[in-house]
């Protein structure tokens, strides 16, 4: 039996193919399949042509993992994607929600919590007995607190409180005045409308302006990975009681966001340092740990997830 592990993304997706053994077969990435992005059709098509790609020729059955972005938060939406599995594939596929393979691939398996904070924010967290929580990732329109996007809007805020006198101003706001070439302030109003509102990945990459703020030594923007790392925990703290664990919990995280290091991986260290709480990096990333839900859903487990180390790429970050 072969095992596909698919992981879709708010940017990204990527699909990972192994043998009984963990052994790689192919690889592949493509663009996002949020349905919320690119549609529901669009998302389906790109599917079917990714694993019949992938899938053709292998005479064994493959038991796919799908890690589906917004799976469980539509009825309506998870029913209709459901009718439409025989479709995509005539192999057996499991859709989880995609909070669920960075679990899975950050902790192998373990129980414990796994943070991601990119595009978006969410956190997954499962006990030993296989009961589950999730906490965040509602909607980029009111939820999502402490990702990417969250600090791309905080970013455009803080330079219009400075343009007007409201803040100090920073290194921020040269930065994004020369970013954007404004020649007026106001121009940023015309560019948002016209370019950034319905594109969260533009959104979130001005995170990266507000990095470089905050890295030579501006105190507003360091502030607001603060503040991103206060959400955070609140994120990763509901899961933490919702499952009531006991003794000390494993907690791992992923994501764009901790390529700024210690400016927010030690704030969101100190907000949680009340709790009996283990901080790893991942070991796997959340695409490998699809392909450890897929074996595992259909009765094999690699050898503690070390069969797949050795022979894939895209671990964990």
């Amino acid at each position: 039996m072969y095992f596909l592990g698919i992981d879709g993304g708010g940017t990204k997706t990527e699909f990972l193919l192994v043998d009984e053994k963990g052994g790689l077969v192919s690889q592949k990435r493509s663009g996002t399949i949020s349905y919320r992005q690119i549609g529901m059709t669009a998302c389906i098509r790109l599917l079917k042509d990714i694993i019949h790609s992938m899938t053709e020729g292998l005479e064994d059955e493959v038991g796919i993992c799908l890690a589906f972005p917004n799976w469980g938060e539509s009825r309506a939406n998870d029913a209709f994607f459901t009718k439409h599995l025989d479709e995509i594939s005539s192999h057996p596929i499991w859709v989880v929600n995609d909070s669920a393979a960075g679990w899975a691939g950050s902790l192998a398996l373990s129980p414990g919590i796994n943070l991601v904070a990119g595009t978006g924010s969410i956190a997954y967290g499962r006990k030993e007995d296989g009961k589950w929580a999730r906490s965040g990732g509602w909607s980029d329109a009111f939820s999502d607190e402490g990702s990417c996007f969250w600090l791309g809007k905080k970013t455009l805020e803080l330079f219009s409180k400075e343009s007007d006198g409201r803040a100090e101003k920073g290194s921020l706001f040269t930065l994004i005045r020369e970013y954007f070439l404004l020649e007026s302030d106001m121009d940023l109003i015309d560019i948002f409308e016209n370019t950034l509102r319905n594109n969260r990945t533009k959104v979130a990459d001005l995170q990266k302006i507000l990095l470089k703020a905050a890295m030579e030594g501006d105190e507003a923007a360091k502030n607001l990975y603060k503040e991103a790392a206060s959400e955070l925990a609140l994120i990763v703290s509901a899961v933490y009681d919702k499952l009531a664990f006991e003794g000390t919990v494993s907690v791992s995280y992923s994501g764009g966001l901790f390529h700024a290091g210690d400016l927010i991986l030690h704030p969101f260290q100190e907000k949680l340092a009340g709790k009996k709480i283990r901080f790893q990096k991942p070991r796997f990333s959340p695409v490998q740990g699809a392909v450890l839900l897929a074996a595992s859903h259909w009765g094999k487990t690699f050898s503690a997830a070390e069969d797949i180390i050795d022979n894939l790429d895209g671990q964990g970050e």
